[in-house]
């Protein structure tokens, strides 16, 4: 099946329940406007036939008619190769791209972060100019750079890093959602690449530290977000900036640090700064604990926006990821499997989602995207673990090897 915005006059409604299996059509055939569901070299199957049904797909549209094999097969070469988008490759486009910009912006957010350690260098105008285009990147292709579960993080081991640039991402994401002015939306991207420069003063065997920390240790890491503040404020950087470094983990009953600020006197930096850095948090392994999934994080999260986090910047949060966010590995009432590719802002509890295993735990060749709603076959039933999702994630990459 592909996706792209076609253009077209008339179309032909076809009832899905006139299907026979074996059937071709001389022209490419539609779920909706969006999603080719069959091109004329591919015929009707049982199989998708019983998909249609279980989806509730009742109708489906085409330029055509239905055809005999030997046309089908005539036409297929010169209509098929240009019909459409096969939805699976621009998914893997997709996230190809956001995997090239990620490895990019991981290998300055490495310099930057380094330079500033070692030789108390930042260069302000290189750090602007790469926010810019980060803000450019994400306009373009959102929905694959907020999916960062299914990104590789292997260019750097370096949580401190890999940390600056999903926070920066994801805050930069709220910040857009929440129509900041764009040199606002700038100032927010600074703030997010640089807020745990303090931790750089910190030594890494505290921070790194695998079991349990002692209430010194405790102490010294809390520091951070002051030593942050104090190293940059001789680099003339804009107030916001340094108020959303020394605030991203104040909270909203008072309970943070290191001012024990209540929600009426944090920064607006310090608050969206607060929100993406605890999810990033939470969905990456750190020393002293795996990672936990999307969904768990989230959810942790909207328990807590009350008394650790503003209501208008989760609800942006909220919108971007949805109760079940992109990238989330889930299954299906009619136990397939699948992974959420959008968001659905009418009903968050409803994300469209891309098939990747059918009932039976098969991968499926034709990796149709749906949407899911609350019925006895689309609705999601569960939210697969960080340990389920890389047995699937091995269980396709065996096949594609094979």
């Amino acid at each position: 099946m592909g996706s792209t915005k076609i253009s077209r006059s008339i179309m032909n409604r076809i009832e899905s329940k006139s299907l026979k299996e074996g059937m071709f059509f001389e022209s490419p055939v539609f779920l909706n406007e969006n999603y080719i569901l069959l091109t004329p070299d591919i015929p009707v199957s049982k199989e998708l036939i019983s998909h249609l049904k279980k989806w509730g797909f009742s109708e489906l549209q085409t330029e055509g008619s239905p055809i005999g094999r030997e046309t089908a097969a005539q036409t297929s070469s010169s209509v098929a190769k240009g019909a459409t988008l096969d939805q699976g490759i621009k998914d893997r486009e997709g996230l190809a791209r956001a995997q090239k910009f990620y490895n990019e912006l991981t290998v300055f957010a490495k310099k930057v972060l380094n330079r500033f350690k070692d030789d108390n260098i930042l260069n302000i105008s290189i750090i602007t100019e790469e926010v810019k285009k980060a803000i450019t990147i994400l306009r373009n292709d959102e929905n694959y750079m907020l999916r960062f579960q299914e990104l590789n993080q292997e260019t750097t081991k370096d949580y401190n890093v890999n940390h600056s640039v999903r926070s920066m991402i994801l805050a930069l994401a709220i910040g857009e959602k929440l129509k900041m002015p764009n040199h606002k939306l700038i100032e927010l991207g600074i703030a997010t690449m640089l807020h745990e420069v303090g931790m750089l003063q910190i030594p890494s065997r505290i921070y790194q530290k695998e079991g349990k920390l002692s209430d010194a240790e405790k102490k010294v890491i809390n520091a951070h977000t002051l030593l942050g503040f104090r190293a940059l404020k001789e680099f003339s950087l804009p107030r916001d900036v340094l108020l959303g470094i020394l605030e991203h983990h104040e909270r909203n009953d008072g309970s943070g640090y290191p001012q024990g600020l209540d929600a009426s006197k944090i920064s607006r930096f310090g608050k969206i700064i607060a929100v993406a850095c605890s999810y990033d948090a939470q969905i990456s392994n750190r020393p002293f604990r795996s990672s936990r999934d999307a969904h768990t994080s989230l959810t942790g999260m909207l328990k807590e926006m009350r008394s650790h986090y503003d209501e208008e910047i989760m609800k942006a949060l909220l919108s971007l990821l949805s109760i079940y966010p992109l990238g989330s590995y889930v299954v299906l009432e009619n136990k397939y499997t699948a992974v959420v590719v959008e968001t659905n802002a009418a009903d968050f509890r409803y994300p469209v989602v891309k098939l990747l295993l059918d009932a039976n735990q098969n991968q499926l060749q034709d990796q149709i995207v749906i949407q899911t709603k609350d019925d006895n076959e689309l609705r999601i039933t569960t939210v697969l673990n960080n340990r389920e999702i890389l047995t699937i994630k091995e269980k396709i990459q065996q096949a594609k090897d094979s």
